[in-house]
């Protein structure tokens, strides 16, 4: 269960600091030690039917659909190239589809094109509220280099949600805490390793409290000596039942953290299922050897 960022006092130390007062990252589990059990939900947050997107003549996804319930994990995998980041970006309308329909909790869109070719099925206020439920952690991090880490977080709440910069900041610190980085609150983006930039980068996103969190290969950027720190901060919000869509060639770590995978094959959905089914159980050839190193 989330702490409510109401009962945090502003600029506390981090209960994550060393003895050196250095902010660290929630503690991975050992490597295939199970997850703890959470509160099942059967109700459906993200639904996407019949979704289709081309670029020009390219077509990127074919009729793809997947759902996702309220409090779980599900990692789209895949070849590169076969539309997992787009697929993740039509989930918060960076990239608009050509065709189909998407749910996410109680907004609802149906995507189609008009006679001469353009898109319609949005407005704005649509857009707006759609994009409020649902936040994305980039590979690049996409932080403000010219705001401190804390300026990084409170930014959105402020200019998205209308939130007074003390709520903004409450909030923020609640958030930075969590993630290990409230003692860097001050400093500036160019002065953190890409493990912390990330730290900071999931912070912002759950600073909006969405009902969603996206993330889109979060670890691909990373040395490889700093993965391990984002996978632990990803890993624990999955023990918290957060409802998160991702992207990943981090096998193991899908494996271990999922409770539904779906593997794209050339835009197509090949194999969608629980871990085990997809790792142990598939036909698919396709999928299989893609996910022969970690089965």
């Amino acid at each position: 269960m989330t702490i409510s960022p109401s009962n945090v006092s502003p600029m506390t130390r981090s209960k994550n600091a060393d003895s050196d007062g250095i902010s660290q990252p929630p503690q991975a589990r050992p490597d295939g030690q199970a997850r703890p059990a959470r509160a099942a939900s059967n109700r459906v947050v993200v639904e996407a039917s019949n979704i289709v997107k081309h670029y020009g003549d390219l077509a990127v996804l074919h009729d793809v659909s997947l759902r996702v319930k309220e409090g779980t994990v599900t990692t789209i995998i895949g070849a590169s190239g076969s539309g997992k980041s787009t697929l993740l970006r039509c989930m918060n309308l960076l990239e608009r589809p050509d065709r189909g329909e998407l749910s996410i909790a109680d907004e609802h869109v149906r995507f189609d094109r008009d006679s001469r070719g353009g898109l319609i099925g949005l407005d704005r206020r649509q857009i707006q509220r759609l994009r409020s439920k649902v936040t994305m952690v980039f590979q690049q991090f996409n932080l403000w280099p010219h705001l401190t880490v804390l300026g990084n977080v409170t930014e959105a709440p402020m200019r998205v949600k209308g939130m007074s910069r003390r709520e903004a900041t409450r909030i923020a610190e609640h958030y930075l805490e969590r993630v290990g980085m409230l003692e860097r609150a001050d400093s500036y983006p160019a002065f953190l390793s890409g493990g912390q930039q990330q730290r900071v980068a999931i912070a912002r996103a759950l600073a909006m409290e969405p009902r969603v969190l996206l993330f889109d290969e979060p670890t691909s950027a990373l040395d490889p000596e700093r993965v391990s720190e984002v996978l632990g901060v990803i890993r624990s919000l999955a023990d918290e039942g957060r409802t998160m869509l991702m992207v990943t060639h981090e096998m193991a770590f899908a494996r271990e953290v999922s409770d539904q995978i779906v593997f794209l094959d050339e835009g197509r959905v090949g194999v969608a299922g629980s871990p085990a089914e997809v790792f142990e159980q598939t036909e698919h050839e396709r999928c299989r050897r893609f996910i022969a190193p970690a089965a």
